[in-house]
């Protein structure tokens, strides 16, 4: 699976490592079977504009992203079990650990740099 480093542009912090989900099977996987996620390691799944936590063990901080890589929702502690919204206007979605956002000082409006 390839993996990119995600900075926010405002802040200048590495937001951290993220595995890319980009195939039929790895979205479908996504971080289901995982016990737990690491800080500043996380997964992309593209395209996406809405996740489940139906067999998630654990909370994560998930972000929505437009195609210009802005962030344009942050639920930043979605439980186990739980559906988010489906945000029409996000092309992919970041998974991070639960409150990242906070952690890190992003904000919803954030602009990202995807780096190889």
């Amino acid at each position: 699976m390839k993996e990119l480093t995600v900075i926010n542009q405002r802040t200048q912090k590495n937001l951290g490592t993220v595995l890319v989900a980009d195939t039929f099977f790895t979205r479908l996987r996504g971080l289901l079977g995982t016990r737990q996620l690491d800080d500043f390691h996380g997964m992309l799944i593209n395209p996406c504009n809405q996740v489940h936590m139906i067999g998630m063990r654990y909370p994560l901080s998930v972000w929505f992203v437009s195609k210009d890589l802005k962030i344009v929702k942050i639920i930043d502690d979605l439980s186990p079990k739980k559906v988010s919204p489906c945000i029409k206007n996000a092309a992919f979605v970041l998974e991070f650990p639960h409150n990242w956002a906070d952690s890190t000082g992003s904000m919803e409006g954030d602009k990202l740099e995807m780096q190889f």
